[in-house]
């Protein structure tokens, strides 16, 4: 990578970390008042008018061959699958303990480019490991007196939605730069809102939900939360896009500096839902940040 093209990737990193910080701190809320589905449903909405509009002001209409927008598609839907398990997460586990294994979404990114035959260097391993520890480690949960009529069931569950998430984002980061030069980063991710929004309806019957629901009943201050979480989390995918689409090497480097948002999530958590954390489940969050850290480090 050049010199210009390293810079722009991190700063793309870490503006993407502080969007997605905020944004998932919001997310949760409104997760908690309408459901995981609704909420979901209704920030893709308010995403897709926002990132339409932009899109139309700023670039005109989208203008790309047919098989660029079906593997825009694609990662439409893998991506939906991750926004499925980060909100499904953030309704049934504690956010200060499933926002850093879905951090991990960056050492799962240098994962994927492995196995597509970029290896990453034998230095970065340690900090990989680290994650695998440290998801184990805070994935025990033990806690005799849930919160808020959670189950243990239900944060166990909520750590495997939040690793859902985290393998669905390494993915789409992996790829999402450089399958954004066609489109722009603007389009490209308005397709991803669109595929999302198409995918929630038709999952609505089979999982009887009603994804509208959210969007019918909300008061003025959700409303505000919901377009609020529509523009950090859009804005963070623009810069991951826009971050990745240089050289092959950027988009690990945004994928793992995007990854520390669990830092910006767990300090407004402590802060104003004074949530906790058993011993151990502090040592495995500190593991995947330092993994993060270290793999950041290393890229």
């Amino acid at each position: 990578m050049s010199g210009a093209g390293t810079w722009i990737a991190i700063g793309c990193g870490l503006g993407a970390a502080l969007c997605f910080g905020v944004g998932d701190y919001l997310a949760q809320r409104l997760t908690h008042r309408h459901g995981a589905m609704s909420a979901m449903f209704a920030v893709q909405v308010a995403s897709l008018l926002v990132l339409a509009t932009i899109g139309a002001a700023w670039y005109g209409a989208p203008r790309a061959a047919p098989e660029q927008v079906a593997a825009v598609i694609g990662i439409g839907l893998v991506n939906t699958l991750g926004m499925i398990g980060l909100y499904r997460a953030f309704e049934t586990g504690k956010l200060s303990l499933v926002s850093p294994i879905a951090g991990s979404m960056g050492a799962f990114a240098v994962a994927f480019a492995w196995l597509a035959g970029t290896p990453p260097p034998a230095v970065v391993i340690p900090g990989l490991f680290a994650v695998v520890l440290g998801i184990v480690a805070a994935s025990t949960v033990d806690e005799p007196t849930p919160k808020r009529g959670a189950s243990k069931l239900g944060r166990a569950l909520g750590v495997g939605w939040a690793l859902l998430s985290a393998l669905g984002f390494g993915w789409v980061f992996s790829v999402l730069g450089q399958r954004s030069v066609a489109l722009g980063p603007v389009w490209t991710i308005a397709i991803l809102r669109l595929v999302a929004i198409v995918l929630l309806i038709a999952l609505a019957k089979p999982l009887r939900v009603r994804p509208t629901a959210a969007l019918g009943r909300e008061q003025p201050s959700s409303r505000g939360r919901t377009l609020a979480i529509a523009c950090l989390d859009s804005g963070g995918m623009v810069l991951v896009a826009l971050g990745g689409a240089g050289e092959p090497g950027d988009a690990a480097v945004v994928a793992v500096l995007a990854s520390s948002f669990p830092l910006i999530t767990i300090a407004l958590a402590r802060v104003y839902l004074r949530e906790g954390l058993r011993w151990w489940q502090w040592i495995g969050v500190a593991l995947v940040l330092i993994g993060v850290a270290w793999v950041s480090a290393i890229y």
